[in-house]
């Protein structure tokens, strides 16, 4: 049977997808003294959290997967009742019903015992001595380590992710990784062929109708089938129409919240590896810099990204750095080791990095510092999470034409500007695509225009600074300047008309 899903969420597939426990791992604590009189008819039953209910009918008030405990105090009397109360409870989910013996009843009921084990529902007898919140915070202690442990067994595959993603041939070793981290067979379908981890069993015409159904656009993003006797998840990988790419795992046990955690960050790391891998060359870790500051969609990586540049705290600043030195620039490891990051990008004059955001002002402060000292004139953005990235690479891009103008390293200040506290930013940025108007168009000459004005107005109007910062002859800079005037209707010899731009530049570029 196939169960198509809207979507892949750490919250599962129903509403009782919640963190559990085995019993046994309540049952197994000594200092509780607890019983077992009915043990689990097959499989060790889950327990989501204990609860104590007196009442004749708990079942509204359940939400399955529960240790219901009760000293009896409206407990049935006659068997018919015992009966239905029992049927009740396993009808809510109850993993295991939990009976404290006095002061209401010195033993447990026999009628009790016997339904629960022709019924099959777990029954433990709780002595006197031990207090329900005892078991209940037994439980809540089980669920605290098995959180810790989940928490440590994440981190574990996001750091074999992280160094899967920066070494060659990454998609591959993201899918061994995947399958290794998760126990797990993995593969990557596309419409011609399959790249696999761990032997992949054949796939039954359904899981084939279902592949087929995640690629086609506006269909559904992931699903969940059964395949010889293994629960197999399937996810689009990519956006819209680039979702071709389909990712498949499965086992015989069944994914929890923690694999699918791994599972979705693996399908984020995937898409970003696979969009348009013919536009990009160099080494893997350029390639994913330049994903992450790209304008693409970018999936929740905060915690990936951080474990890859080695910033703890999950805060990173994107860096724009010319070379300065003498003689040639320096390239490869050495970039990485200067930088301090393997995220680096040097394909363009520009050498751009994504670089732990430091724990103070003063650590970024002594990254650009220690660039300086190394050759580099660099700005740095202010603090982003992963999903903020393209926004700070923009933040440095338009910083480093100030601190190439001021010929000093500059960081994207952490103090509120009063006028960005007092403007509107949506409306700041309509504001300036109207003052912009041709020039605010996402084209390659408005592109250029833009970065001729900022410059220009960076080095207030000087002809060959400005020529020498573009690369460009001075009549070229001249050129374009008239352009800008006849588009825009201005006269940047007005030093309103050049603030009123240069604020616009400003607004345009941050979101």
């Amino acid at each position: 049977m196939v169960h198509p899903l809207s979507s892949l969420t750490l919250g599962g597939d129903g509403p009782h997808d919640d963190r559990t426990v085995p019993l046994r791992a309540v049952t197994e604590r000594r200092a509780l003294g607890l019983r077992t009189l009915v043990p689990p008819p097959a499989a060790e039953p889950p327990v989501r959290w204990a609860l104590v209910s007196e009442l004749t009918d708990p079942v509204p008030y359940l939400r399955g997967r529960e240790l219901l405990l009760t000293a009896g105090v409206n407990l049935p009397e006659d068997s018919e009742a015992t009966a239905r109360y029992v049927t009740g409870l396993i009808g809510a989910g109850v993993s295991a019903l939990g009976f404290g013996v006095t002061p209401v009843h010195d033993v447990v009921p026999p009628a009790l015992v016997e339904q629960c084990r022709s019924q099959g529902l777990p029954l433990l007898e709780v002595p006197r001595e031990t207090p329900f919140v005892a078991v209940s915070q037994a439980v809540g202690e089980a669920l605290e380590e098995l959180h810790v442990q989940e928490l440590r067994r994440l981190g574990d595959a996001h750091r074999a992710l992280a160094k899967a993603v920066t070494a060659a041939a990454p998609v591959e070793r993201v899918l061994r990784t995947l399958a290794q981290a998760l126990d797990c067979w993995a593969a990557l379908t596309t419409e011609r062929s399959m790249t696999h981890a761990r032997s992949v069993p054949v796939l039954t015409d359904e899981v084939a109708e279902l592949i087929a159904k995640l690629r086609t656009p506006g269909g559904p993003r992931s699903a969940k089938a059964r395949m010889a006797g293994e629960e197999v998840f399937l996810h689009a990988v990519g956006e819209g129409a680039e979702s071709s790419e389909v990712l498949l795992i499965g086992r015989a046990a069944p994914f929890g919240m923690t694999d699918r955690a791994v599972l979705g960050t693996a399908v984020a790391l995937l898409g970003l590896l696979l969009r348009s891998p013919a536009e990009h060359g160099g080494t893997p870790e350029a390639l994913l810099t330049r994903l992450l500051l790209g304008d693409g969609p970018v999936p929740d990586l905060d915690g990936l990204v951080a474990e890859v540049v080695g910033a703890p705290e999950g805060e990173l600043r994107v860096a724009h750095a010319r070379w300065r030195g003498r003689g040639a620039r320096p390239s490869g490891p050495a970039l990485a080791d200067l930088f301090g990051t393997p995220l680096v990008d040097a394909s363009t004059d520009v050498v751009r990095a994504i670089v732990p955001a430091g724990r103070t002002p003063a650590d970024a402060e002594a990254v650009l510092d220690r660039l300086r000292r190394a050759g580099w004139l660099a700005a740095l953005s202010g603090p982003a999470r992963a999903s903020g990235l393209a926004s700070a690479d923009r933040q440095a891009s338009a910083l480093l034409v100030r601190v190439r103008a001021m010929d000093q390293p500059l960081m994207w200040s952490q103090l509120d500007d009063p006028f960005e506290v007092a403007i509107d930013a949506a409306r700041a940025r309509d504001a300036a695509r109207a003052l912009l108007g041709p020039l605010a168009e996402d084209t390659e000459t408005a592109r250029g225009l833009r970065e001729t004005l900022r410059v220009w107005l960076a080095r207030h109007g000087n002809w060959d600074r400005a020529a020498a910062d573009l690369g460009s002859h001075r009549n070229s800079v001249r050129y374009r300047i008239g352009r800008i005037e006849r588009d825009l209707y201005v006269d940047l010899a007005d030093p309103e008309h050049r603030m009123r731009l240069w604020f616009a530049l400003n607004w345009l570029d941050v979101d």
